[in-house]
């Protein structure tokens, strides 16, 4: 069977693929600015769900409703910053203490057997890794930049919660009238695919740090409450996150002996196993399906485009991208494909 395609649909077809290509290029050229926006819409989603909330159990709507929305997740969060947030303090600064004193131990404690000295030659210089573990502390010191990036995400996102549908229309407004149709359906699934993404990795986070902090605190570890947050903040970064969270632990471990250490270990190998057996089926019944290979492979990919950013916005930027490839190329392509006497009629007949 001979596969024929017009000349005006192969036109179509090569303008999408150098739009696509095009469009990459501008976000390799701008990416940092890209970033920034998609934290801001990724902000401006978390407000409205809260928002919602408001509207659903009060009489409030509109911008009064965003309003206490935004003053509910504030006193939220400052009822957690006084029942925890000393000891959070306390405990985080002496991590960043205790991690350099702990590597030494490990390596001491590793050069006594032949296997350990070689899996120390195998982290390819020691003195690197202990100058970079002598400097996390530096990871927990916000530089002016950061301070920038963090603010500008703020007022987007709170400008984009005030008034989304002012946005919306100016986007829509710069594609062909025929087009925005299907384009303001991809957008509205678009919103609800990455409203779906936040509850589901919320309620992750939260499980992941509280099963993570019980269980270290069962083991005798130190830092316990440090480390489950650590743990559960971590988790909203894919795939690697959760191996970044386990490092600190692991050593402060070691320093008390390699048998604790295996013990976390094997704590973080059954967290991980709940992680993809319990929580992610479940999280998934109402949440957002991502295959795991296409999570992998978006984690490489933005990471490699936009760097670390790109790598914490990987899994809800994939979440966007394949909501509008399917809404807005999938679902036409199989549209316009159908045979003609399957297609549903536009005119109702009456019998």
């Amino acid at each position: 069977m001979v596969l024929r395609v017009s000349i005006g649909e192969f036109a179509v077809r090569a303008l999408i693929f150098l739009a696509l290509a095009a469009l990459a290029a501008l976000l390799w050229r701008v990416g940092d600015i890209f970033i920034l926006i998609f934290g801001g819409v990724v902000l401006a989603r978390v407000l409205r769900s809260a928002m919602h909330l408001v509207v659903r159990f009060t009489p409030l709507r509109g911008r009064w409703a965003l309003l206490v929305g935004i003053l509910g997740l504030l006193v939220l969060l400052g009822l957690i910053g006084l029942l925890i947030g000393s000891r959070v303090t306390t405990q985080m600064g002496q991590l960043t203490q205790t991690l350099p004193q702990a590597w030494e131990r490990a390596r001491e404690q590793l050069g006594h057997s032949s296997t350990g000295r070689g899996m120390l030659q195998a982290l390819q210089g020691q003195a690197t890794a202990g100058r970079w573990l002598a400097r996390m502390s530096d990871l927990a010191t916000v530089t002016l930049g950061a301070l920038v990036q963090i603010g500008v995400i703020l007022f987007t996102g709170l400008y984009f919660a005030i008034d989304p549908q002012l946005y919306r229309r100016g986007l829509l407004r710069l594609m062909p009238e025929a087009a925005r149709p299907r384009a303001q359906q991809g957008l509205d699934a678009a919103g609800a695919a990455l409203g779906h993404w936040l509850k589901g990795v919320l309620l992750a986070m939260l499980s992941i740090g509280v099963i993570t902090g019980v269980g270290l605190w069962a083991l005798g570890v130190p830092l316990a409450l440090a480390l489950g947050i650590l743990g559960g903040l971590l988790e909203f970064v894919p795939y690697v996150g959760p191996i970044i969270a386990a490092v600190p632990a692991v050593l402060i471990a070691f320093a008390i002996g390699p048998t604790r250490a295996l013990e976390v270990i094997a704590l973080y190998l059954v967290v991980h196993l709940i992680e993809g057996e319990l929580l992610v089926p479940l999280i998934q019944r109402w949440a957002v399906s991502l295959p795991p290979a296409v999570g992998i492979v978006a984690v490489v990919v933005f990471g490699w485009l936009f760097g670390m950013s790109g790598v914490i916005f990987a899994t809800p930027m994939a979440v966007v991208i394949m909501t509008l490839v399917e809404r807005l190329y999938v679902r036409a392509l199989e549209t316009a494909q159908q045979p003609q006497s399957h297609r549903v009629p536009h005119s109702t007949s009456q019998g």
